[in-house]
């Protein structure tokens, strides 16, 4: 096993050092597998989370995290637990935090069915506690769906990011799920008993969502909407 096979980077599209600071804090406290090592990628000046996410396509670890630079991982076995998914199961390419089992015609994923997942979120200075996971999951390590929030996408293979339809900040979660899936692998959310990560979300640009939204669909759901 090569030192690439046993590296898991850490990949973050930055425009707050503190907020960053902080990501990478919690980070540098986690659990480390014996064997394996971390590296962080932030990338500054991204034109568009795409692009920014593409550079760290050709770095040669096995594992990468693709993360907020406003995402606090508090599980300190988070490492144990992604390592142990993806050893398990070679056909799952990417995990997140959140997501949806089906996603409806519309593309916007949190109104579809079977949302599953866990994580705290902090907005208008209020903790709250998304917790979207029904009983008959906990005998099942991860829940497969058919796209994950952004907050947070580990992947253990690379499938490159779309940014030639995708120039801004918003789909570049949901088309990259149905990437993964184009790719011939599964795209799962993980149980968690308790939530994994904080998203210390405070400042939403919804500008430019209904542009991207159009454009997803027009990409993504076109079949979808022609059986409908």
């Amino acid at each position: 096993m090569s030192a690439a096979d046993k590296t898991i980077l850490f990949v973050t599209c930055i425009n707050d050092r503190k907020l960053y600071a902080n990501c990478v804090r919690h980070i540098l406290q986690l659990l480390v597998p014996p064997g394996y090592i971390v590296q962080f990628m932030p990338i500054r000046n991204a034109k568009s989370m795409t692009s920014g996410y593409n550079q760290a396509i050709s770095h040669p670890a096995k594992y990468k995290v693709y993360l907020h630079q406003d995402v606090f991982i508090i599980n300190r076995a988070f490492l144990y637990g992604l390592l142990q998914l993806f050893e398990e199961h070679e056909h799952l390419g990417m995990i997140g935090m959140v997501g949806a089992q089906y996603v409806p015609p519309t593309g916007v994923w949190n109104e579809g069915r079977g949302i599953v997942g866990k994580v705290i979120g902090y907005m208008n200075d209020l903790f709250y506690m998304a917790s979207l996971e029904q009983p008959y999951h906990e005998s099942k390590t991860f829940i497969p769906v058919e796209c994950i929030d952004g907050l947070l996408m580990a992947t253990q293979y690379d499938v490159p990011w779309r940014e030639d339809v995708f120039d801004g900040f918003d789909f570049y979660d949901v088309s990259q799920s149905f990437e993964f899936k184009k790719a011939g692998y599964t795209v799962g959310v993980p149980v968690q008993r308790d939530a994994w990560c904080i998203h210390y979300h405070f400042d939403v640009n919804m500008t430019n969502y209904e542009k991207y939204r159009k454009i997803f669909v027009e990409h993504y759901m076109s079949d979808v909407n022609k059986e409908e």
